[in-house]
């Protein structure tokens, strides 16, 4: 007999009556006590009188976006109803033209290697540094910014990420002085930084550091629906008719009221419990890194005590990245004990380590939960070091710190004929293909880089310890064909 299949929303109804903790997004956490009691299919509507059209706001829609944009000190804001990754693309699609160079910090987003696709640029690439603690992407020096664009004087557009999927915020308003110094606008991908200008101990925003175009998803750091987002753009280097244009282009022309309604709602909340919850939940999040702290096996990264040479201006503490000692729990492995053990659902696992998201909405609970499991990680992590076969330190493939070889842009390898080989056989090949880990989703290369054995071995070496490895398909991989 055919084995019944599951259903989605049986399966999603299950999993919300279990004690699963969200230590990830969306930053609501489910918290059913705090969000509106919302029917959504009463809700759920169309663009009928009275409610107004998002490709031509006139009424409740533009009062909405005018509300936002001065409370997030935006000359003008746009609601996103297809996440950061429409923003993304509006952005840079408004700033250039087809075939315009760019520069982009290499740890950008998938969704800014797709639109230089989309308009066929020439990408350059400032690396951000590396922590010699972690391994963890740092800041991109603005130093090295100002060099790429006297090199390159055509370059069009700079994209950096701040923060990072680890929380680390780079110098903004140096790069943004920069930029502007080469007539030409800074869009900032500040997906993880919704609630940046909105709790006291969290860093500036990058509008109030002089970006040009901000993107920030709402639903990653803040109580709102996954995948609603925000677009804001201030001065004069950007084409609002331009901008505009491209939004209609990325965005659904069905948007979600309910979406709309939920970025709505969780505004009012954050402008409602600015000196409220928000004080409450810095004043816990600051006890519970200091508990962990006096954990001597646990390696809680934080970008306060990095060298100067990591070029971390400012850091979030809401992302909770932590390892164990000489390795003695991997990353997947954490990732996998604490899920399996404590059922506690982190954000995602790198090679030495976790990240375990908080928002506004997290419990005091929900705290005492993540101290507790990290106590019984500390004591396994201390039984372990006494124990012969972990006595010598694990060794743990470090990322490439080479700077990938450019050979075509994304577009030019398009139009190029590829063929699949074996992966461990692709050294000094051109990649046709992406290879990230998933998530975060950034490339490790990018279609059009050169294979390095640096690379093999650090991907060979994710895939063995039960990273997603996102590109490589049994074993295979396309490149450019000779």
């Amino acid at each position: 007999m055919e084995k019944k299949k599951e259903k989605l929303y049986d399966k999603l109804n299950q999993y919300a009556n279990t004690d699963a903790y969200p230590f990830h997004m969306p930053g609501h956490k489910r918290r059913v006590d705090v969000m509106p009691v919302w029917n959504p299919y009463a809700m759920d509507i169309t663009e009928i009188d009275g409610f107004d059209d998002l490709h031509d706001a006139q009424g409740i829609l533009k009062d909405l976006m005018e509300e936002i944009a001065a409370f997030r000190g935006a000359e003008q804001s746009f609601l996103l109803i297809n996440g950061t990754t429409a923003g993304l693309l509006t952005a840079i699609s408004a700033c250039v033209k087809h075939g315009d160079e760019i520069l982009v910090a290499r740890n950008c987003h998938k969704a800014v290697y797709h639109g230089i696709f989309i308009n066929e640029l020439h990408p350059y690439y400032s690396y951000p540094q590396i922590s010699d603690k972690m391994w963890i992407n740092c800041g991109i020096i603005c130093e090295n910014i100002e060099k790429m664009l006297i090199k390159h004087p055509q370059i069009r557009l700079v994209v950096v990420t701040s923060p990072t999927y680890e929380g680390v915020v780079s110098d903004i308003n140096a790069i943004a002085k920069v930029v502007h110094a080469h007539g030409i606008p800074l869009l900032v991908d500040q997906a993880h930084g919704a609630h940046f200008g909105i709790q006291k101990d969290s860093p500036k925003s990058a509008l109030q550091q002089g970006a040009d175009l901000v993107v920030e998803s709402v639903h990653k750091t803040l109580p709102a629906f996954t995948q609603t987002a925000l677009l804001h753009v201030q001065g004069k280097l950007v084409d609002r008719k331009k901008l505009k244009q491209y939004f209609d282009i990325y965005q659904t022309s069905s948007p979600s009221y309910i979406m709309m309604s939920g970025i709505a709602w969780c505004m009012d909340y954050c402008r409602k419990e600015k000196e409220g919850t928000f004080l409450q939940y810095e004043r816990q999040l600051c006890e519970l890194r200091k508990q962990l702290e006096r954990l001597p096996m646990i390696l809680l990264y934080d970008g306060a005590k990095e060298s100067k040479e990591a070029a971390v201006f400012d850091y979030d503490k809401g992302k909770i990245v932590f390892g164990v000692k000489d390795n003695l729990f991997s990353g997947a492995e954490l990732y996998a004990y604490l899920r399996e053990v404590h059922h506690l659902e982190l954000e995602m696992a790198s090679m030495s380590y976790v990240i375990a998201m908080t928002s506004v909405m997290d419990t005091a609970e929900g705290f005492q939960r993540l101290y507790q499991a990290l106590e019984d990680v500390n004591e396994k992590a201390q039984e372990r070091a006494k124990d012969v076969l972990y006595q010598r330190k694990t060794c743990i493939a470090q990322p490439p710190r080479t700077e990938n070889e450019f050979v075509y842009s994304p577009y030019e390898v398009e139009q190029k004929e590829g063929t699949q080989i074996s992966f461990a056989q692709s050294k000094g090949k051109v990649a046709k293909e992406y290879i990230y880990l998933y998530p975060p989703g950034i490339p490790l290369v990018v279609p059009g880089e050169k294979i390095t054995t640096e690379l093999i071995s650090y991907v060979e070496e994710c895939s063995r310890q039960g990273l997603s490895v996102k590109g490589i398909v049994e074993d295979t991989f396309l490149i450019v064909k000779d």
